[in-house]
């Protein structure tokens, strides 16, 4: 692990705390939309017994976008959002149902450009594990939660293709959990995560 410690070795606090040091000392890198929505995500920090779990979503297969796919929980910016972190904390409001002042935020990761013209930014929270989630039915069909080291190791990762985007090119990674193939834009912003915590190899 390029001589640290493994994120699954970490307790949720001192994860918590590399990834606020991480973000502080280098915020996500913002690319511009020109073509592209605008969306975000929530990438949830949540205590589980002093173990850091982050909540994905399974979308229903007849949601208007992305259905049936694993996602972070998040959605495209509305005119009411006063920023980037207020549409990350609706969307998990009106999906997992956490309360709208329950996280803090620590931060964001680079934007992600999608194949179907969304620009996603990821903005990283800290969740107590006593916040319950009550999942919106009408947009999730289930949800599960996954430690950040399962993308800290690329060996493990299944190869999916590459993509390229005015000019950068980048590598399609799919990680399994359990029956749940997580790849795309997720899988991407978790392998960030994980480098920023612990390195990835």
């Amino acid at each position: 692990m390029l001589g640290v410690t493994a994120p699954s070795e970490l307790s949720h606090h001192e994860l918590v705390a590399r990834a606020a040091a991480s973000l502080t000392e280098r915020p996500g890198r913002r690319l511009e939309p020109e073509d592209l929505r605008r969306a975000a995500v929530a990438v949830l920090l949540v205590d589980r017994g002093g173990l850091c779990r982050v909540p994905l979503i399974v979308r229903g297969h007849d949601a208007p976008v992305h259905g049936g796919q694993i996602a972070l929980p998040g959605g495209r910016v509305e005119p009411d959002d006063v920023d980037i972190a207020a549409t990350a904390r609706r969307e998990a409001m009106e999906e997992l149902g956490v309360p709208f002042e329950a996280s803090r935020v620590l931060g964001t990761l680079d934007d992600v450009p999608t194949p179907t013209g969304f620009l996603i930014t990821p903005v990283v929270a800290v969740l107590g594990g006593d916040v319950p989630f009550t999942p919106d039915p009408r947009e999730v069909q289930a949800w599960f939660e996954v430690s950040v080291s399962l993308f800290a190791d690329r060996s493990t990762a299944e190869i999916v293709g590459d993509r390229e985007w005015r000019g950068h090119r980048y590598i399609l990674r799919a990680y399994r959990h359990q029956e749940s193939r997580i790849w795309g834009a997720t899988a991407r912003i978790l392998e960030e995560l994980a480098e920023r915590v612990a390195g990835a190899t």
